[in-house]
């Protein structure tokens, strides 16, 4: 039989000490249950040995996982390109230049701010057209429909811009698919 000497020796306090930590870990974590870590901690107290101390904590991971959210999912995630797409909401095109002017060039926040603030150029061009093109061809009807139909539309891919700026996915915004339209540069 293979006995490891080191399991029948002696444990001391900062064994002991250690050995609470961990199981106070677990339960913070989720892993143990109240009932459960009262059982391993009455474990931890009476062992004599490394066999029992081992076995109070029998299960358990080495170290610890890191807790979910430290770290960011997306490395394209960038706050200062969130900030630039929903900066248009009160602002217009001030928000996403300001953004773009304190973004470094070629970084993601930069590229997010130089297409938030396209979108609203082409978006404020497409509005002046249609309302004075409309206005001049279309019944008051017409407009009384398209236009609230236009906001909304804008309102939602802004929103959707930010949120994708700020989870780090890719976002194509349709309108800028269609109207290529590049006052920034988002490769800059």
């Amino acid at each position: 039989m293979n006995r490891l000497p080191s399991l029948d020796l002696r444990v001391g306090d900062a064994e002991r000490a250690r050995a609470e930590s961990l199981l106070q870990d677990a339960y913070c974590v989720g892993r143990l249950d109240e009932v459960e870590l009262d059982q391993r901690l009455g474990m931890v107290m009476t062992a004599q040995t490394r066999r029992d101390l081992n076995a109070s904590v029998a299960g358990l991971p080495a170290r610890m996982p890191v807790a979910p959210g430290t770290a960011p999912r997306h490395p394209q995630a960038t706050g200062l390109g969130a900030v630039a797409h929903f900066s248009a909401l009160f602002t217009w095109i001030f928000g996403p230049l300001a953004a773009y002017a304190a973004a470094t060039p070629g970084t993601p926040a930069r590229r997010e701010a130089a297409k938030a603030f396209n979108f609203q150029v082409i978006t404020a061009l497409v509005a002046v057209v249609v309302a004075v093109v409309g206005g001049m061809l279309l019944p008051e009807a017409a407009m009384e429909v398209i236009m609230p139909l236009g906001w909304v539309g804008w309102l939602v891919l802004t929103v959707m811009g930010g949120a994708r700026a700020l989870s780090g996915q890719r976002f194509i915004n349709p309108v800028t698919a269609i109207i290529p339209l590049k006052v920034l540069d988002p490769d800059r």
